[in-house]
Parts: structure tokens; C-alpha cells; sequence
């Protein structure tokens, strides 16, 4: 079911009726009106008892309110133009056009009620009328936005439970009102109740859409892409259950029924007839009817009807391409005719279903899977179609149609990630029987073998083609066809893949402590006035990407002794230990090693990531848990607001969820989408190869300071090979020959005695970093190669038509007037219901 925080387009609009029935009520009885005597009870109500109003009864208490000219407050105004809104979208989908023009008399009476209410109520006093709100004038509309979606955040009641939060006791709050007409409504409220449905479920389809056009444009990656999908889907199951618990059964017997009924209903009144008027022989309804097929979700559904009976025991129904007919993809699917679409769409339908009905008899199939491709191995178990089905199956066919030619884009960039992940672990294991740590531990060694093998044998090869040749001989083959076909599931593997290489390049780091020493060593070179100016952005990255003030002890040192004693500190060394050093004990070895406690670990920074990453551990799908939204709401709690524009998607929603702590599911995806891209560079960062790197540069400064190393600390000062420990001798030699400078000069002297371990391990760092075939930005260049994001962040023009688009999603849900939005965003809404 729907977390409590958010709501569907039905469980919005019956509270924006109760509220507004709510404030009718409460300024009407201020005025001196009985209002008791308007209901159809005139007990008492209790809390959460439905009290009935006759809808006649809103004429007297606006009468009332309009002779105290009092004024319609903003977001009372707001909630009622968005309750007649999605009303009228219904009465206007399903109207009866010239069968019957009595049959809708009670929807249309109803909104009529309404919007004279509006229209009276917004009159009252000096405020803009109506007609001038939803009739912008393209000059001035950019104007009229922010004040349109400032509207968002002003609903700041949305039910009792929030009023009861607040310590308010307001009686009135605690009704629920239902609306009696004197029309009996042909169609009944359990038609509106599905439509909402449906166009809730289309509302995530655009938005899904649009997200794969962005990754194709480059815009995004296709993790991002990939898990936003998979959570909107998931999102999509979970609207369907919520609504199809409360419908009533005798008009849709089971959730299949509902796109099929509301199709036969809106052919019926639009005066066409699905079975009759085919212009081709082969098709199995009127494609003329194709929209209203398409947005019902009829066509899917039917799509999947007629594949059951084909699904037959120790059998997978593998398709072959071109069976009925060629198929013209020469052209943007937007603009295919209506028959090329449904011949498009059946073929991609029928190629990936074989595919469902094979996985799904696999006996050991431990691989990720995606919610698409569960749901639809799910139903080849049971054969029953469901909404659910056709609304996964509907989702595949969009993605494809919206990648386009670029539909195996995701796979490729999949095999590109597989490729890199094998460089890395390889690189990985080389490490550990070269320089073996003692606190690795072996089951994380297995760990990054099994990753390996994996990757070999599913990703680099088809591990599944083999037995689907036996299964059915004869057949042509394409090799990885379910991820080609699949951008979802190939955007998930890549995503999980990625999170397993960051969390073992992670452990690494923080099991060898390989970068912190030199990130101390660099920080202290870059302020050194001995040495030379030097640049590793590989390690100016890392430090972006995390929190400096956690590895420096609250922020960058200053100086020899502050670097030195920070230094020591993360170590995990006790204070006396610290302060002994610093006045200039010399500690052996073995003391040194004793005095060494818990050094600091370094976390990722990619927050949504690791909370994926336990999900996909756990039960190899990428759930869109508790966590995760906890995590999504702490990034609105906790980010500040860019004051840039007023138009600002995260303000929209970082304010709105403030204020009334409620999103609708695009909202949450929005906010999802754009914090998974921002990760995505961070994702992407090689921690195993800049680990590699720091204990090559660790071993070429032994080399070319061993003998004042051995000078100064004798020949055994590396004894049990920790690398790292060699930063330590370096700033204590520049540490004591600092504090000799100033026992021998003072600290106000001009002569200045430079470090000769500082001087000469810069050089060292500079030759490795700078010099040929220099190693201090290969994180940096990886990440210009694979990273979709990476430098893309900036105010860019690219970046601001991102952020329009994001405003469009995070508002059309909840604005009053759709088309005044796209006019700003697009021009024009496009045509369907």
C-alpha cells in the first residue's frame, strides 16, 4: 500500500472537497448560519462519521458568506479549483457526445455547483477573476508561475490528523462529508474512482517517458534512468492496490476489468465501435480507437489476453521477429500512424514475453531482478492478467518506443561497466597477495572472486543462452535479449554493480589506510613553503566528494605541528601520546605501532546508493523501502534553499513537504531523480584504482628516501610492511626539525631552515603525479569517460532546462490549471484524455 504521506489523485480530491466543505461550513456558522439544519443528520456527527450535505445546500451558505464579503483564502481557492479540475477531465473524458445528452446531467451539475461557487466566492472583494487566472497571455505568463506554484505550499491543513498534531481542537475538521445531488450520476462514483486510477498510473507513464528521453539526450544516466523507473513502477502496483481495494466489485469484478470496461465505456460514448470499422483484416479492435486503448491500458492488456493461451507446459514460446509482417521503425514513434504503432508495439510485446515465460521456469534464477520483469514472471506462473501486468508490460513498451534506436543504449553502457568492474577487481585481488594487510579478511577476498565470476559468466557472457538452445532448438538466439530488451533491468545491474565495486574499493581504503596518510601528506606539501607548487586532483576529487572536516578533525590544518598532531589524532593515538611527540619524544617501533588505535573510516557519500545497495544484498531487488524515502525526505529536510528563482523545483517541494508533509508519488520521484544523478559521479569514482595508486607512490617514497629514513629511525622502521606508516615518519622528521628551528632562532627570525623529507618527497609527488606518464588525475579522466553527470552540474543552459522540467513534474499534480504550466513549459499539453 501508499505510505501515508502520499496521496493518489482520488484521495486528493475528496479531501480537497472536504476541505473546502469544511471552510464552507465554519465561515457560514461565524456568520450566524445553522448549518445543522442543512444536513441530512441533524445529530451531532462523531469524528471520522460521514455527515451527508444535499449539494442545493452550498447555494445558501455562499449566499451567506458573499453578503459578509468575506474573501476566498488562497489555498481554500486553490484546493476547490483542483477538485473541479480532475472532476471536469472525467465528465469531459467520458461525456456521451451524441448518444445521450442527459446521461451526464449529474456530473455536470455537480461541477456547475461548483465553479459558481468559485466564481462567487472569488468575486468577493478586490481579487482577479477567474477567467483572467486560467486564460494567461503568453507575454506575461512567465510572471504569473511563481505565484501559481507559490500555491503549493499554502495547504497547509491537509486532515484532521495534521490539525490534531498542531493541538488544535476544531470539531468541524474531524468530518467527512459526502455530497448528495439530486441527479442520480450515470456513471457512479466508482467510474471516477478508477479513472483517477488510470490517470495516475498515465501520469507516472509521462514521467518514466520523459526520464529515458532525457537519458537519451545524455541528460542522465542510466542508473538514474533505471532505478526512478523501477520505483515509479513499483509506486504504479502499489496505487492500483490502494484503489482497487475500495472499488466496488459488482462494476469491476476483478483489476483486469478496469482498463477493459473503461475503454468498451469510452468507445461506446464517443459513438465508435472497437470490434467494428477494422481497416486491416489481421487487427483485433478498431485502431482508430488506438488512444483511448493506449491510455486505458486496454491495449496491454489485450496484448497479454491473447499470450496465455500460447504459454503450454516444458515449452517457452520464443518470437520470431517479422511473424506478422515487417515492421517501419524508420520514423520517431510520435510520429508513426496509428497502425505502425500497434505493429511496433505487439512485436516488442510478443519478443520480451518469450523471454518472462523462460526466467520464469529458470529453477535458480538469483539474479537481480527488476519489478517489471518479477511482476511479469509472476503472471506466466499464475496466467492471469492483472492491471498490474499490463501496466509493467505498458511501461516496457514506452521505454523502448521512447530510447528509440538507442534502445540497447543501457546494455552497452552495462558491458562498458562489467568491462571496468573486471579491470578493478582483478586489479583488486593482485593487491592482496602483494601487499597482504592482516585485518582483510578472507570472506571478502571470496567476495570479490564471486563478483568476478558473476560478471564473467552473466554479464561478459550469456550464461542463459546455452540452455535456451536446448530448450528450443533450432531458433536463432540473440545473445543478452532480455537486458536488450530490458533498459530497466540493464540500468539496475549496472547500478548494483557499480555499489558492490564502491563498497569493496571502500574497504579497501579503509582496511590498508591508504589514502588518508597521503591526503595529511598532500595537505601539508600544497601549504609547504620548501616545496613546489603541485596539483593531484585525484585527491582534490576525493575531498570534494567527502568530508574533509571528518579526515582533517574539523577542517585543513595549518602548519607542520597543527598537520601533524591532526594527523596522529586520526590515527586513533591518545592525546598524551600526541603531546609527547609533539614536544619531542622519539618513540620506537614497536611503541609507535602499540599507540596506533582505531583510525577513522571513510563512508559514501552516495546516501540513496547505500541505502539501495542494503536492499539489493538483501533480496536482489532495488526496493523503493522505507529507507530509501526517509532518506529522500531528509535530503528536503536537510539541503538548503538555492535562491536562484523562485521557480525552483527542489524549493517547490522542500517548502511543500514543510509545510503540509505530504507529496504526491511524481513529486517523490522527482526529487529521486534528481538527487540519484547528482550521486552518480560519486558512484562512478575509482576507489580501487586510486587505492592502487597510493600504494605505488607509497612504495617509490620508500625507495627514494630510504636512507634518512633508515637515518632517522633505523633499518627496521617498516617491519611489518604498513605501507602508510611511512607518512608518519615524514612529518615527525619535519615536525622535530621545525621545533628545532624555533628553540634556535625563535619564532621571529628571518632565516627560514626547510625540511629536507618535505623537500624531497614533494619532489617524489610531483614526479609521480606530474611527470611522464603522471598519475594524478586518472580518477578525474575515468570519470569524463563513463560519468554521464560529471561537469554537467553547473548553471548551464543544459542545467536550466532540466530544472524547468522538474518543475513541471513536481507541479502538475497539483496545480489548478495543467495548461497554463505547459504553456510555459511546452506550448501545448499533448492530446490524450
Amino acid at each position: 500500500m501508499l505510505p501515508p504521506f502520499l496521496r493518489n489523485s482520488y484521495h486528493r480530491y475528496k479531501a480537497d472537497t472536504n476541505r473546502f466543505t469544511e471552510w464552507l461550513i465554519e465561515t457560514a456558522t461565524s456568520c450566524g448560519i445553522k448549518v445543522e439544519q442543512l444536513f441530512k443528520e441533524t445529530k451531532p456527527t462523531r469524528p471520522g462519521k460521514i455527515t451527508k450535505i444535499p449539494l442545493k445546500a452550498y447555494a445558501t451558505l455562499v449566499n451567506a458568506i458573499v453578503t459578509h464579503d468575506i474573501k476566498l483564502p488562497k489555498a481554500i481557492k486553490f484546493v476547490l479549483e483542483r477538485a473541479i479540475a480532475i472532476r471536469k477531465k472525467f465528465t469531459i473524458a467520458f461525456q456521451t457526445g451524441k448518444l445521450d445528452e442527459k446521461a451526464d446531467a449529474g456530473h455536470l451539475h455537480f461541477i456547475s455547483i461548483l465553479e459558481n461557487a468559485l466564481e462567487r466566492l472569488s468575486s468577493s472583494g478586490p481579487r482577479v477573476s477567474v477567467a483572467e487566472k486560467q486564460t494567461p497571455r503568453n507575454d506575461d505568463i512567465e510572471d504569473q508561475i511563481p505565484e501559481l506554484l507559490e500555491s503549493l505550499v499554502l495547504d497547509n491543513k491537509p486532515d484532521a490528523e495534521a490539525d490534531q498534531k498542531d493541538g488544535k481542537s476544531q470539531t468541524v475538521h474531524s468530518r467527512n462529508f459526502e455530497i448528495e445531488d439530486e441527479y442520480d450520476l450515470e456513471l457512479s462514483e466508482t467510474f471516477f474512482m478508477a479513472f483517477c486510477l488510470l490517470s495516475d498510473l498515465n501520469s507516472l507513464r509521462d514521467f518514466i517517458k520523459e526520464t529515458w528521453t532525457e537519458y537519451r539526450d545524455g541528460m542522465i544516466d542510466a542508473m538514474t534512468a533505471a532505478v526512478t523507473t523501477n520505483s515509479a513502477v513499483l509506486l504504479g502496483k502499489e496505487l492500483i492496490e490502494d484503489v482497487f481495494s475500495k472499488l466496488d466489485r459488482s462494476q469491476f469484478p476483478d483489476s483486469q476489468s478496469i482498463p477493459t470496461t473503461l475503454y468498451k465505456l469510452k468507445c461506446l460514448l464517443d459513438g465508435i465501435f472497437p470490434n467494428l470499422g477494422r481497416r486491416r483484416p489481421g487487427d483485433p479492435f478498431n485502431l482508430e480507437t488506438l488512444e483511448s486503448a493506449d491510455w486505458t491500458l486496454a491495449m496491454a492488456t489485450l496484448f497479454l489476453e491473447s499470450f496465455i493461451p500460447v504459454i503450454q507446459p516444458k515449452c517457452s514460446p520464443f518470437y520470431r521477429k517479422g511473424h506478422f509482417g515487417p515492421v517501419d521503425s524508420s520514423k520517431p514513434y510520435s510520429q508513426r500512424s496509428n497502425e505502425e504503432k500497434f505493429d511496433n508495439d505487439r512485436e516488442a510485446a510478443l519478443d520480451i514475453l518469450g523471454e518472462f515465460v523462460f526466467f520464469a521456469r529458470v529453477k535458480k534464477f538469483d539474479w537481480l531482478k527488476d519489478e517489471i520483469t518479477e511482476t511479469m514472471m509472476g503472471m506466466m506462473v499464475t496466467k492471469k492478467v492483472k492491471l498490474e501486468h499490463a501496466f509493467c508490460l505498458q511501461v516496457l513498451l514506452d521505454v523502448g518506443n521512447a530510447l528509440g534506436a538507442k534502445k540497447s543504449a543501457p546494455f552497452n553502457d552495462l558491458r562498458m561497466t562489467s568491462l571496468r568492474a573486471k579491470k578493478n577487481l582483478t586489479s583488486l585481488l593482485g593487491i592482496i597477495k602483494k601487499c597482504p594487510c592482516s585485518s582483510w579478511p578472507k570472506t571478502t577476498t571470496q567476495a570479490v572472486q564471486g563478483i568476478l565470476d558473476f560478471n564473467e559468466s552473466h554479464l561478459l557472457k550469456d550464461f542463459w543462452l546455452p540452455l535456451k538452445s536446448e530448450t528450443a532448438p533450432g531458433f536463432k538466439h540473440i545473445e543478452f535479449h532480455l537486458l536488450k530488451e530490458n533498459p530497466v533491468l540493464a540500468g539496475l545491474t549496472m547500478y548494483d554493480m557499480n555499489l558492490n565495486v564502491q563498497d569493496l574499493g571502500l574497504t579497501a581504503i579503509n582496511t590498508w589506510k591508504s589514502v588518508f596518510p597521503l591526503l595529511h601528506l598532500y595537505n601539508l606539501l600544497e601549504h609547504s613553503k620548501e616545496v613546489a607548487t603541485l596539483e593531484w586532483k585525484d585527491l582534490d576529487l576525493f575531498l570534494q566528494f567527502h568530508d574533509e572536516k571528518s579526515i582533517f578533525i574539523g577542517g585543513k590544518p595549518d602548519g607542520i605541528e597543527d598537520s601533524f598532531k591532526k594527523f596522529l589524532l586520526f590515527w586513533g593515538m591518545p592525546a598524551t601520546f600526541v603531546s609527547s611527540l609533539l614536544n619531542g619524544t622519539k618513540p620506537g617501533n614497536s611503541k609507535l605501532r602499540q599507540a596506533v588505535g582505531t583510525p577513522r573510516a571513510i563512508a559514501p557519500t552516495t546516501v540513496l546508493g547505500t541505502a539501495f545497495h542494503v536492499a539489493l544484498m538483501e533480496d536482489q531487488k532495488a526496493s523503493f523501502s522505507v529507507a530509501i524515502v526517509e532518506k529522500v525526505l531528509e535530503y528536503l529536510e536537510s539541503e538548503p534553499e538555492a535562491t536562484s528563482s523562485n521557480v525552483n523545483a527542489f524549493n517547490i517541494l522542500k517548502r511543500k513537504w514543510k509545510s503540509t508533509k505530504t507529496l504526491t508519488p511524481l513529486q517523490l520521484l522527482t526529487t529521486l531523480r534528481r538527487n540519484l544523478a547528482t550521486e552518480e559521479p560519486r558512484l562512478l569514482f575509482n576507489y580501487i584504482g586510486l587505492h592502487e595508486r597510493c600504494l605505488e607512490f607509497y612504495d617509490k617514497a620508500t625507495a627514494h628516501l630510504h636512507q634518512k629514513l633508515v637515518q632517522y629511525n633505523g633499518p627496521d622502521y617498516l617491519k611489518d610492511k604498513e605501507v602508510p606508516l611511512i607518512v608518519f615518519y615524514i612529518m615527525h622528521a619535519a615536525a622535530m626539525s621545525a621545533k628545532a628551528h624555533r628553540e634556535m632562532f625563535g619564532k621571529n627570525t628571518e632565516i627560514e631552515v626547510g625540511s629536507v623529507m618535505l623537500r624531497r618527497s614533494g619532489d617524489q609527488m610531483r614526479e609521480y603525479v606530474s611527470g611522464k606518464g603522471g598519475k594524478g588525475e586518472v580518477a578525474c579522466k575515468e570519470l569524463r569517460v563513463f560519468s554521464k553527470m560529471y561537469g554537467k552540474l553547473s548553471e548551464s543552459l543544459e542545467a536550466k532546462e532540466k530544472e524547468e522540467k522538474d518543475v513541471y513534474w513536481t507541479a502538475i499534480e497539483d496545480i489548478v490549471d495543467p495548461k497554463t504550466l505547459a504553456l510555459y513549459q511546452y506550448g501545448q499539453l499533448d492530446g490524450r484524455i
